[in-house]
């Protein structure tokens, strides 16, 4: 029944299908024909497929993350990281990477991170005299690869699939997503040296201040949320609670700039974006269980057992897997899929449920950046008004940058025993 599933699946994705249609009728079509399973139970694990108290995080974190877009949110964040960094060489790319890292631990979604901060920064980049090219690239660099900071969303489907601690993803996943916000920065600076880009205006020190008491409630907002969740005051999926309450707080009462025209359009906004995530999630449900029925989970852990037990070799195929996939399946799906068949391989050799996840997660926000699905790159490429095919010479060495910090969180936990 493996050969049935994934023949099934990759035929119905290259004509077109949609991700979560594909996975359903890939999961029926192999339990009709090559099982002796009924189909009843397909539906059954459909609807548990979304039965999930910690699934709950994600329409909380969506919904919150458009208020807050809805409330001046993002744009006050600008104006506070331009206080900070905007006057250093290449300031505004400096901006980019702190303002993309700080909506990142708000918005749960790379794609709307890219969205929203490239519709404010790639346009003053490119007047200023940035490279199209090089603003798109860096733009999509720090909207995918900031995948880790939480609410992530990828971590909460991981969580959810392994059964793993959500806090501990969020607190390991928050720092590696400082370190690469701090590496990112480095790197941007010696790239503006290089290319002599421009310093921007040099703020004085009352206008840092008001920048600052600007911003200062959207700060508070992921740090209650998280500082809330690690010290145990709530769950992660009571934290979407609590910053939903936060961003409609902030947006009525402090900001006044939500009402309910933007409110409505939020909700709607939202719920669409929910309903796609929701039905890819229920169908890959359904998919794996069916994957597992099929005993492939357990031949393929025979299969990569039987050519080493060494868990630097077993990450190395996992790694070299992941990114294979990521060019071509959307970050939730692919975890969903690749979670029950990858787990009982890293458990077998002693790795780190946590660690693990935060490897194939950081895996997959590289696939945001690579054709042909590339979702990060491609929504770049389109507010930069430059092709694809223009943005990858200049995502090249973003790529080379990616797959070292990879390499660095993959082999490091394992080499200092910190998992």
């Amino acid at each position: 029944m493996g050969y049935a599933l994934g023949i099934g699946f990759a035929v119905l994705v290259v004509i077109g299908v949609p991700i979560g249609i594909s996975l359903g009728l890939g999961s029926m079509l192999g339990l009709h024909f090559f099982s002796d399973a009924p189909l009843e139970i397909a539906a059954q694990r459909l609807i548990a497929g979304v039965r999930s108290f910690p699934l709950m995080a994600i329409p909380l974190y969506i919904l919150a993350g458009a208020l807050m877009n809805s409330s001046g949110i993002t744009q006050r964040l600008v104006d506070f990281a331009y206080a900070i960094v905007g006057s250093m060489r290449g300031g505004l790319a400096q901006v980019t990477i702190i303002t993309t890292a700080i909506f990142g631990g708000i918005s749960g979604s790379q794609v709307a991170d890219t969205s929203s901060v490239g519709k404010l920064m790639i346009p003053q980049m490119i007047k200023r005299g940035y490279e199209p090219r090089y603003a798109v690239s860096l733009m999509a660099t720090a909207g995918a690869m900031f995948v880790t900071i939480p609410p992530s969303i990828n971590l909460i489907v991981y969580g959810v699939l392994a059964e793993a601690s959500i806090s501990d993803l969020f607190f390991y996943g928050l720092i590696i997503g400082l370190a690469f916000v701090v590496t990112l920065l480095i790197v941007a600076y010696i790239g503006a040296v290089l290319r002599k880009q421009p310093a921007e205006k040099r703020l004085k020190l009352p206008e840092i201040f008001t920048a600052f008491r600007r911003a200062i409630w959207s700060l508070l907002i992921p740090v209650v949320v998280l500082g809330g969740i690690r010290i145990g005051a709530f769950t992660p999926t009571e934290g979407g609670a609590v910053a939903v309450f936060c961003a409609l707080i902030v947006g009525f009462f402090i900001h006044r700039e939500l009402n309910l025209k933007k409110m409505v359009h939020g909700l709607v906004e939202s719920g669409v974006l929910v309903g796609v995530i929701m039905l890819v999630i229920a169908a890959a449900q359904m998919y794996s269980w069916a994957l597992i029925s099929g005993q492939i989970p357990q031949n393929v852990t025979r299969w990569m057992l039987a050519i080493t037990d060494d868990p630097l070799l077993i990450l190395l195929l996992i790694n070299i897997l992941i990114l294979i996939v990521g060019t071509v399946m959307e970050g939730n799906s692919a975890l969903i899929v690749f979670v029950p068949i990858l787990l009982p391989v890293a458990t077998a050799v002693g790795i780190d449920p946590v660690h693990l996840g935060l490897i194939l997660v950081l895996n997959l926000g590289i696939g945001l950046l690579t054709p042909p699905v590339g979702l990060c790159l491609l929504v770049a490429c389109k507010i930069g008004k430059i092709s694809v095919a223009q943005a990858i010479p200049a995502m090249i060495p973003w790529f080379g940058i990616c797959l070292a910090f990879l390499f660095g969180v993959t082999y490091l936990p394992v080499l200092f025993g910190w998992f």
